[in-house]
């Protein structure tokens, strides 16, 4: 018979909150900007099962949202419509040379 304990955040939905939680944080992490912000929504959703006053389902959502990249450049419409704009500058690339030779 398994052990009954306390409902906490830890261990909602058998842990799976808690776990779903520890794998977004990375992720937010990864894509969080310098000054950027990003927020992680949790609702927990308590339910009383119909016909029992001891009895509830407890369930959750997560959300998470980091700020999408936002870029602009200036056009200019000619005549016929058609937008123009600066040409992207081009970057050189690298060749790596084997400073050995062949091999």
């Amino acid at each position: 018979m398994p052990k009954e304990v306390v409902l906490s955040l830890e261990n909602v939905c058998n842990g799976e909150l808690n776990e779903e939680f520890q794998s977004i944080i990375p992720l937010v992490m990864s894509q969080l900007k310098h000054g950027g912000k990003a927020s992680i929504g949790i609702t927990l959703e308590i339910k009383r099962i119909d016909n029992t006053d001891t009895m509830v389902s407890v369930s959750y959502k997560m959300k998470h949202t980091v700020p999408p990249t936002v870029k602009s450049s200036i056009c200019q419409v000619t005549g016929d419509n058609m937008l123009k704009t600066e040409e992207p500058i081009k970057t050189e690339q690298l060749k790596i040379v084997n400073i050995r030779g062949t091999e």
